[in-house]
């Protein structure tokens, strides 16, 4: 395993050296960690295998690795190449599947395109000030556009005033006028509440996670907007942990009356409340219902299977790039619209509420 990542990690900084990203020298080992979101035990057995392979000069005690010069180009055609970034709070390996898939098949189609892509997960980038460090990361990363995931107001201002390039794949902020790409949560949760009411529910429970973005408030919104008489929400508002989750739920179920039926906002929800059902001695669906909003494949594997929203991370990654091709050429507004609308997959964990 350790050798296919050293591999990996070698293949990256060959291809960054090759588009001329750098002249000279590598970053040091604690900036390529953070690129190739490796340890950096990790990053000495790729700079050691590049040297062996003659990409790099032999090391020198506590300088940066030089670059081969038989291995060095100009560089000239950068400005032009589709060399993207994704910033995100998450780093790689804790990412959900769909987006996994959604970045591999963005760098797929990319790498197909002479382009390439790099995922992102700074400390600071969920900070409350996050300017500065966003003004020295984008000035030392050379790449024409940037994809923002799950990005903070701060994060979204910043780009905004600065012009940079980029996609928010997610929902922007209020008076926030950058290009985007989401899943459409508030139709898509106001579907789930209207599925629920017509089977007979009257008060339903949906859960938000800590980070409280705009698609999570739009989930909320469009819960909330049934119009039909009798008919409540509860927002349970959960810390991020399954403790968390398991405080929530214990609440809910102790109000009279207590919801009937649950909407997830995150898939890693799910897993939890099935475990709390089972505590409290609730069948799903006979006495529970259980609804999730993001679906992961992992649900498919749960008894009963949960009902769920699924989009198509394929089908995704082809409208990010065609938007990040459009903003690359200059047009900072791609057309299109920039909602995604999922499928319903109709599990086995929706039923009408038990009498009484």
């Amino acid at each position: 395993m350790r050798g296919s990542l050293v591999a990996e990690c070698s293949r990256v900084l060959r291809l960054r050296i090759e588009a001329g990203e750098w002249i000279d020298c590598l970053p040091g080992e604690r900036r390529l960690a953070e690129i190739l979101q490796v340890g950096r035990d990790t990053v000495r057995l790729t700079l050691a295998e590049m040297e062996q392979q003659g990409w790099l000069e032999p090391v020198a005690t506590g300088k940066k690795r030089r670059i081969a010069a038989k291995r060095k180009v100009s560089g000239n055609g950068l400005a032009t190449s589709l060399r993207l970034g994704m910033l995100s709070p998450l780093r790689l390996e804790r990412l959900n599947q769909p987006m996994l898939l959604e970045v591999d098949q963005v760098r797929r189609s990319l790498a197909d395109k002479g382009g390439s892509f790099e995922v992102y997960a700074p400390g600071w980038y969920e900070s409350k000030q996050p300017a500065k460090r966003l003004q020295e990361f984008i000035g030392s990363e050379r790449r024409v556009a940037w994809i923002l995931y799950r990005s903070s107001v701060a994060v979204q201002r910043w780009f905004a005033e600065s012009g940079i390039p980029c996609l928010v794949r997610g929902t922007p902020y209020e008076g926030i006028p950058l290009p985007f790409l989401d899943v459409d949560w508030q139709a898509t949760a106001r579907h789930a509440a209207g599925m629920l009411w017509r089977q007979g529910h009257r008060r339903v429970g949906i859960l938000t996670p800590p980070d409280y973005l705009r698609g999570v408030e739009a989930a909320v919104k469009g819960a909330q907007e049934t119009g039909e008489a009798g008919f409540e929400v509860i927002e349970l508002a959960e810390n991020g942990s399954a403790a968390g989750i398991e405080r929530i739920f214990t609440r809910a179920m102790r109000l009279n009356p207590r919801p009937t039926a649950l909407i997830a906002t995150r898939s890693r929800q799910v897993a939890t409340l099935f475990g709390c059902a089972a505590r409290a001695g609730l069948r799903v669906p006979e006495d529970l219902s259980l609804v999730s909003l993001a679906r992961e494949p992992f649900l498919e594997y749960l008894l009963p299977e949960v009902t769920g929203y699924l989009t198509d991370p394929a089908v995704v990654a082809k409208q990010v790039v065609r938007r990040i091709e459009q903003l690359t050429a200059g047009n900072l507004n791609p057309g299109g619209n920039p909602w995604i609308v999922p499928d319903i997959v109709k599990g086995g964990s929706v039923a009408p509420p038990a009498k009484g």
